[in-house]
């Protein structure tokens, strides 16, 4: 169920809203029924056998989870068993699902085995409810989990339909809190001055998400897809204006699924952490991973670079473990070489900065945000191309001015867009800062009319189908 869908802002959103809103007056642990009932509801849209996945996985991982609260911590041996045992269950379910036709093909093209490739279809949100209960096995073990674990909360922590499909990455001991407020607080917290508040700031992103991808977002990728299925006859000029079309339309994309995501869980007073904070605007690529994705960015940071060892074991062992988890990162996004190549650029620039910025190097901060960002874009093209022959085609394309221009792009339409695109990317407040820091905190009734007027106003424009969120792949 697409959150840009007609069918999900007009039907499903409004009558959970308002299923919430009335449970909760009457009861307040009925709110939790409510979301609980609504995010199942919301992920067997995709399938059932979907859900019967995503319900093994809650119980196999709670139950784990459980265990590890009551292994005495004396019994390190056997808590860190328990703990290496649920991560590896989930690590070989998520590799099952994403890589085995990768490693299939590997084996083939290697060995010559013959295998014959299986044809596995890839649950949506596998990735994010993946690393969600890996992070909380990690956690409980380490003695920041719940001491009692609830299962119906543990539940909704994991398929709480606003992240469950592309994240954000939540962490337990921020969402619980919140989802336990719901249940045990008194039901007069919701109809406070600050939770009227957080309707409205949740209206405003709502409405900033869903403009980014319908009105950007979207129009860009009809020129993305033409010019990457002409990747091999393109020409300079069309080359680089392919690049930073998907460069504008991914981070749109993303970010307005994002701002959505957070605006309807306001809506519910549950407050997501935010995933992004004007990327492009980076001055170096450690700054541009602090902005980008910035709950992946911490998950790989607190699960996989400092349990390698982080910085503490010297120079090389930093770098080393610098550009292991980029690799992992990269490998994260996709079963396919250009994501590898991506994540390995990404490693080795970081890499190289981290070099760069220790023997005191600066760059003045125009040239700094410039470099960052044509690398990043140029990256980009890894994560985008089919395979990397096509990558490789079009960077081709972008160093070779002596390629003259094609048909494939050629268009005033492309050109405003991308032009659009920059002018909000490098001038325009990011959409939180907006939402909560502007005047329409403080004005709810305004924000409210805002959100709504804008929401009512970008599904009359909508007249086409809405594509699926890029993150949807992942």
């Amino acid at each position: 169920m697409l959150f840009i869908s007609k069918e999900f802002l007009e039907v499903f959103l409004p009558c959970v809203i308002l299923a919430f809103y009335l449970c909760q007056a009457f009861r307040s642990w009925l709110g939790v029924l409510v979301l609980l009932s609504a995010s199942l509801i919301f992920c067997a849209n995709n399938g059932v056998w979907q859900v019967a996945l995503l319900a093994a996985s809650i119980l196999f991982n709670f139950s784990t989870g459980l265990a590890l609260t009551k292994i005495q911590k004396e019994r390190a041996a056997v808590r860190k068993a328990a703990l290496l045992g649920g991560v590896g269950v989930n690590l070989l379910a998520l590799g099952y699902f994403k890589y085995a036709g990768f490693l299939v093909s590997i084996l083939n093209s290697a060995f010559a085995a013959g295998l014959t490739e299986p044809h596995i279809t890839l649950p949506v949100g596998v990735s994010f409810y993946t690393f969600t209960q890996i992070a909380f096995l990690a956690d409980v073990h380490a003695g920041r989990g719940p001491r009692e674990p609830s299962l119906w909360t543990y539940a909704l922590f994991v398929t709480y339909f606003p992240h469950v499909v592309a994240g954000p990455i939540i962490h337990w001991r921020e969402m619980m809190p919140q989802f336990e407020a719901i249940a045990l607080n008194a039901r007069s917290i919701y109809f406070n001055s600050e939770h009227r508040a957080n309707i409205c700031r949740g209206a405003t992103l709502l409405g900033i998400g869903l403009a980014k991808k319908l009105l950007i977002a979207d129009q860009l990728a009809p020129f993305v897809e033409r010019g990457y299925a002409a990747a091999a006859n393109i020409g300079c000029a069309d080359a680089w204006l392919l690049s930073l079309s998907y460069t504008f339309q991914l981070y749109f994309d993303f970010s307005g699924y994002t701002d959505m995501a957070i605006g309807m869980s306001l809506i519910f007073g549950v407050q997501l952490p935010f995933n992004f904070n004007a990327p492009y605007r980076a001055v170096s690529i450690q700054d541009f991973w602090r902005r980008w994705h910035m709950t992946l960015s911490r998950w790989l940071r607190d699960y996989v670079f400092i349990p390698m060892g982080g910085s503490r074991g010297g120079a090389y062992m930093t770098l080393r473990n610098l550009l292991l988890t980029f690799l992992i990162g990269g490998l994260w996004h996709g079963a396919s070489w250009t994501f590898v190549v991506w994540g390995g650029l990404h490693g080795i620039a970081s890499c190289i900065h981290r070099l760069w910025s220790g023997a005191g190097f600066r760059l003045p901060a125009p040239f700094a945000v410039a470099s960052t960002f044509l690398f990043v874009n140029a990256a980009w093209v890894f994560f985008r191309a089919p395979d990397l022959s096509a990558a490789f085609d079009v960077l081709s394309a972008m160093a070779s001015p002596s390629r003259g221009p094609t048909a494939y792009l050629h268009s005033p339409q492309v050109y405003t867009l991308v032009a659009l695109a920059a002018l909000l990317t490098w001038t325009m407040p990011v959409s939180q800062w907006i939402a909560l820091e502007t005047k329409f905190a403080t004005r709810p009734v305004a924000a409210m009319l805002t959100g709504a007027s804008l929401t009512i106003a970008i599904l009359a424009l909508n007249t086409s189908t809405p594509s699926p969120f890029l993150y949807f792949n992942f």
